[in-house]
């Protein structure tokens, strides 16, 4: 489960995994656990929803896009309307970088390009939609696949 963290720069939960920042892993990722599993029940995901989105694969689903809309909601950057809420967003990723200048400048961009991207209406596909944003806006910054916390 601790590939799980990798959730946090799918889901743009304020690119955590992206700027690579330090901060309590055992906490967040304990977080992040219980929040998952909470959402798997939610909308009736399966264990291949959640390896789809720690493999940081597209959803193959339905139930796999809503585990990631619950999840963005859960942590608050998504709002009701299915919007990505970048202040939210900024305020994690400073928690996360420890408020790094260099980190929080990419953070800062990556959340900034992928707040204003149009969206489905479909609270779902907007979180793969956003989850794309992140993945394209992390590897535009020189962000490989192969990040670790």
């Amino acid at each position: 489960m601790a590939k799980l963290l990798v959730v946090l720069a799918v889901m743009g939960i304020v690119a955590a995994a992206v700027v690579r920042g330090e901060f309590d892993k055992t906490a967040a990722r304990e977080k992040l656990k219980t929040k998952a599993a909470e959402c798997k029940t939610e909308v009736g995901a399966t264990d291949a929803d959640i390896e789809e989105l720690v493999g940081k694969k597209p959803a193959s689903t339905m139930e796999g896009k809503c585990l990631r809309a619950c999840l963005m909601k859960k942590f608050e950057v998504m709002n009701d309307s299915g919007k990505f809420v970048s202040d939210v967003a900024l305020k994690h990723a400073e928690k996360v970088t420890n408020g790094a200048a260099d980190k929080m400048k990419v953070a800062t961009e990556i959340i900034n390009a992928c707040a204003g991207i149009e969206v489905s209406s479909d609270h779902c596909q907007a979180a793969e939609d956003y989850g794309k944003c992140f993945k394209q806006q992390a590897n535009a910054h020189g962000i490989d696949e192969s990040y670790e916390y």
